[in-house]
């Protein structure tokens, strides 16, 4: 029988490598997480994200600097090919955008081979397998949307916050 222990060091595995995929800064869940915490909480546990700032070690924090900087960079490759495109006068630099999202990929699965077995994402207390909040904003938006959380709050569910949201993501609102 696998303890709860167990199974919150496999959700801090699953996390990790859901935060250094190539898709880690869209706002689409992972498959494989998801699945996870579905099946946990077919078990009876409860997963939700923590509503108060946990302390990650300066170890942990090191790697979220990391993951933060790589996923970052993915974002403004992704900004720079929109803002050329819509530029009439020029073609986009296409080798420089590749080359942004190599190194940001790269840099990714480097962190992911050097702390395979993830960081402490998630901490159990009884029944309850909680999500420490991030100190980053950018970097808590990325990891909800990953393990399909999104945002818990009740006012982070409203009509008005879901479409400011989507036009600053470019996207179209969930809930229409």
């Amino acid at each position: 029988m696998t303890t709860i222990n167990q199974k919150v060091d496999h959700l801090n595995k699953l996390t990790m490598i859901a935060m250094t995929s190539k898709n880690a800064y869209m706002y689409t869940a992972n498959k494989e997480v998801c699945a996870f915490i579905k099946s946990l909480r077919s078990e009876g546990y409860d997963v939700y994200e923590g509503d108060e700032l946990d302390v990650y070690n300066d170890h942990e924090m090191r790697i979220i600097d990391r993951l933060t900087a790589w996923i970052t960079q993915l974002m403004g490759a992704e900004d720079l090919v929109r803002y050329e495109m819509a530029d009439d006068e020029e073609e986009p630099e296409l080798e420089l955008y590749e080359s942004y999202i190599s190194d940001a990929e790269n840099g990714l699965m480097e962190c992911l081979d050097n702390y395979p077995k993830g960081i402490q994402f998630f901490y159990s207390e009884g029944n309850d397998i909680i999500l420490k909040t991030a100190p980053y904003f950018l970097f808590q938006t990325c990891i909800n949307y990953q393990l399909g959380f999104y945002v818990g709050e009740e006012i982070t569910k409203s009509k008005e916050y879901l479409d400011m949201c989507a036009k600053a993501a470019g996207l179209e609102n969930p809930l229409d």
